[in-house]
């Protein structure tokens, strides 16, 4: 069994880029870590067609340790793939990660080299706020793929590489995999030499999450009011939002990240709708005047 961790930091499209990952590689398995207490990605790559295991409430690089070793083992002893899609939780150290799977990495097990998604728009911020955290998760990929550069200039995307090329030895992509053919896919897949691995200085976020089953708004002004209270930081600071409402009678996905909400209508299946928020010193009452629906 072959392993690709997927990490980025919160509302990177970590999860994005795997549903297109999973399409170009057969016989996979998609492993989901999620902070929170709802597991909503698991939700969205339900589409995949992939099987799908997860695990909530903790990070895969610190709480849920040995819960993950686990994990990994039991996928390999049960389900046994040719490939393990690892999505770590936005604040997972991937020094961490890799050095959580050494301990049960044998012949059957194999890291491949680990991918960073890094969004385009916030390479800036997360560099001035969550520095250490980010330079482990740039400096311990093989390749850094920038997000959310569908409709910007090549030179503005060069420009926003060079940043990261001065910080990592990773290759930075300049173009959006979905522009990728074929050998770039292909190139993605590799053995991880170990000793590049750089520890760094650890310092783990405590955050808060909150998570509504069930949320249901009668119509698109309600769900954006809402929204905008919260990504206006007027009950605590909000990092990132995600998760599938009921509007009316439509399935809508949402989306915060960088204080601005995204809402699109969702068209896959659906089995527990549930919207989840991250952030700190979050007013847990004032959320959920907003989104607890009994």
């Amino acid at each position: 069994m072959k392993i690709i961790i997927v990490s980025g930091f919160l509302g990177s499209g970590k999860t994005t880029f795997i549903k297109k990952l999973s399409k170009k590689l057969d016989n996979l398995v998609i492993l989901e870590n999620d902070y929170a207490k709802a597991n909503v990605d698991k939700e969205l790559l339900k589409n995949t067609g992939k099987e799908i295991v997860s695990l909530e409430e903790g990070c895969i690089c610190c709480s849920k340790q040995k819960d993950f070793a686990t994990t990994v083992m039991s996928i390999e002893n049960t389900i046994n793939p040719e490939y393990l899609i690892i999505e770590p939780t936005g604040l997972g150290y991937l020094s961490k990660i890799i050095d959580n799977i050494s301990p049960i990495e044998y012949e059957k097990i194999e890291l491949l080299k680990p991918i960073s998604i890094v969004d385009y728009y916030s390479i800036d911020k997360i560099m001035e706020e969550y520095r250490e955290l980010f330079l482990d998760q740039i400096q311990n990929s093989s390749y850094i793929l920038l997000s959310k550069t569908e409709n910007i200039s090549t030179e503005k995307i060069e420009k926003e590489a060079k940043k990261l090329e001065e910080l990592t030895k990773a290759k930075v992509f300049t173009i959006h995999y979905n522009d990728f053919d074929k050998k770039e896919w292909d190139s993605l897949i590799g053995e991880y030499d170990k000793e590049s691995l750089i520890r760094g200085d650890y310092k783990h976020l405590h955050l808060d999450n909150l998570a509504y089953e069930n949320v249901v708004f009668k119509d698109f002004n309600e769900l954006g009011t809402n929204l905008n209270a919260v990504c206006q930081n007027r009950f605590g600071k909000l990092i990132r939002a995600k998760g599938l409402v009921n509007v009316g009678e439509k399935m809508i996905k949402v989306d915060v990240v960088n204080g601005k909400f995204n809402v699109e209508k969702y068209e896959g299946k659906l089995s527990e709708p549930t919207l989840v928020f991250i952030g700190k010193d979050l007013d847990e009452s004032a959320y959920n005047i907003l989104f607890k629906k009994d």
